[in-house]
């Protein structure tokens, strides 16, 4: 009875693997193919890039922020 049951856990352990192995290999495929389609469709429906007016503002609010998480941490 323990070689049976030897046998099937090991024939579950495969088919569980092999199912997963397979999902991912979907996953991955899926993934390749919506990368092409918004690819294709970027040329159709660009995005607009927003231009900062001045790149000083953007360091300011960092320093901001910076500066605020070190006085939550001291608290």
């Amino acid at each position: 009875m323990s070689e049976s049951l030897l046998g099937q856990s090991f024939s579950i352990t495969v088919i569980g693997m092999s199912v997963v192995f397979v999902f991912l290999l979907i996953l991955v495929g899926l993934m390749f193919a919506m990368s092409r389609l918004v690819r294709a469709l970027e040329k159709y429906f660009p995005q607009a890039v927003a231009q900062t007016a001045h790149a000083g503002a953007d360091n300011t609010l960092v320093a901001i922020a910076i500066a605020a998480a070190k006085r939550f941490q001291t608290k």
